[in-house]
């Protein structure tokens, strides 16, 4: 963990640099001292989130030697950018505190749990003892997608792929293979529970009850994914028929089972985050301490800290194991990327959110066009989904979430809308390699291992074809 830390020292170091500022020079400040709820940031602090989107979603396609080399710089200047707007326009006491909010009650929780989940899953190995025929690849893309709810998108796919690669090496066409793959193991599946996909724990944490996407999404997630299982079979079946494949039933793997497990010390570690996360939101709201003006309860706390236990524990185990199976080689890279990316992204968000939640002139014709609307839920199914598919599928869930009202509303006489905005943020990211941050890590492994994937364009106009009318049916059939 030190070392995640170290890659993003530059980063950190500058957001925490501009609050110091604050704190020493007040006299650079506004004398008003009002709190969020009492004043509400201009529009223009809108720009430095849109500019933090934009460039995650195309300086890699434009100038890609350029931004990954500046990334984090690049990063860091929209958030200093956003930080000074606050501070000119907003005050000092209010810019602390809503930083100091956004970090401590959002940010926080969501990078705790991704990276636990991340950590743990890497002392997790999944081994198929069978090639890849049409049946096999259809049993990992369902063991994916259960997998997908319970320790995430990611770390589902960092599991689940290499496993589906090696089955496949003899196969000539796989292309279908690793599109279904990002289809319903790195979006879709994990549509039930708040691990499943970064939007819904982002909701978890705002007050949505921890089964309640699960009982409501269910019908939704099962139509999907079967007809898309179905509709995979049917196209797998005839490339097996093109390259006349034909799995060697003579192989020694046969006699094995067909999945094979190891690691059960870091599956037991994954039940236990499962168990807390769920008991935890079920306690009390009563706060333990203050920062700033921030309150910070006993539950989010207990969970914080059991979170950060399970992760110490799973390393000392992996540090200390003596079979080599059991030992975690983890490659940090997909994480830090998460941690810089998603602080960048909250701490421009943060002028927004306030916005939303203060019902700030500029949203309110949108959201009471939306609200009147008969058909609410549908509208907002669709508005989100360009959104979620190009500009990351978690901030996009957070807009909608506040824009739409809070938790305790959208659970009970919002729930179709409620429904719309989880379901639409977590289906629609699969239409672009980034709108979800599985889809393009799952490419960058697929071509390591020789699969002509198609370039960004190419996918999203494959993914639109076969996604977009499945999800128009569905959000007819079942938010209209």
């Amino acid at each position: 963990m030190l070392n995640l830390f170290k890659k993003n020292y530059c980063f950190f170091l500058t957001f925490f640099k501009v609050l110091l500022l604050f704190c020493i020079f007040p006299n650079f400040c506004d004398a008003a001292g009002n709190l969020v709820t009492k004043m509400l940031p201009p529009i223009e602090t809108v720009i430095p989130f849109i500019g933090v989107l934009l460039s995650i979603a195309f300086f890699p396609l434009l100038i890609p030697k350029l931004w990954h080399k500046n990334e984090k710089k690049i990063l860091a200047f929209w958030v200093l950018i956003s930080t000074w707007l606050c501070f000119i326009s907003f005050g000092k006491v209010n810019t602390i505190h809503l930083l100091t909010y956004i970090f401590a009650r959002e940010y926080l929780p969501f990078i705790l749990l991704i990276g636990a989940l991340f950590i743990i899953s890497n002392g997790i190995h999944i081994k198929i003892n069978r090639e890849g025929s049409t049946k096999v690849n259809i049993i990992i893309l369902f063991l994916g997608e259960i997998f997908s709810n319970f320790i995430g998108t990611t770390g589902t796919s960092i599991l689940f792929l290499r496993s589906l690669l090696e089955a496949n090496k003899n196969r000539k066409y796989k292309i279908q293979t690793v599109m279904a793959f990002i289809f319903l193991v790195s979006n879709i599946g994990g549509c039930l529970l708040p691990f499943g996909d970064p939007p819904l724990f982002l909701g978890y944490i705002k007050g949505v009850d921890f089964f309640w996407t699960a009982t409501h999404l269910f019908p939704m997630f099962l139509i999907v994914s079967v007809a898309l299982l179905i509709l995979y079979g049917i196209i797998d079946q005839f490339y097996v028929k093109k390259e006349k494949f034909v799995a060697d039933r003579n192989n020694n793997m046969y006699k094995l089972p067909i999945v094979e497990i190891t690691g059960k010390f870091n599956v037991c570690l994954m039940f236990f985050i499962v168990i807390l996360v769920a008991c935890t939101g079920a306690l009390p709201k009563k706060n333990a301490f203050e920062i700033f003006n921030v309150s910070i309860s006993y539950k989010n706390l207990i969970r914080d800290i059991g979170l950060l236990l399970i992760v110490l524990i799973s390393l000392f185990h992996s540090k200390y194991a003596k079979s080599e199976m059991e030992k975690q080689k983890i490659v940090w890279a997909p994480l830090t990327e998460v941690v810089t990316f998603f602080l960048a992204i909250f701490l421009t968000m943060a002028p927004v959110a306030a916005m939303l939640k203060g019902g700030h002139p500029f949203f309110a014709p949108i959201r009471n066009a939306l609200l009147s609307s008969e058909h609410a839920a549908f509208l907002y199914f669709w508005l989100l989904s360009p959104f979620s598919a190009f500009l990351d599928n978690s901030p996009t869930y957070l807009i909608f979430f506040k824009m739409a009202g809070d938790a305790n509303y959208l659970m009970h006489e919002g729930a179709k809308i409620l429904m719309a905005i989880s379901a639409g943020s977590v289906f629609m990211g699969a239409l672009t390699y980034i709108g979800n941050a599985p889809n393009f890590m799952v490419r960058t492994i697929a071509k390591q291992y020789g699969v002509k994937m198609p370039g960004f364009l190419g996918y999203a106009a494959y993914a639109s074809v076969i996604l977009l009318p499945l999800f128009l049916i569905v959000s007819w059939l079942m938010l209209y």
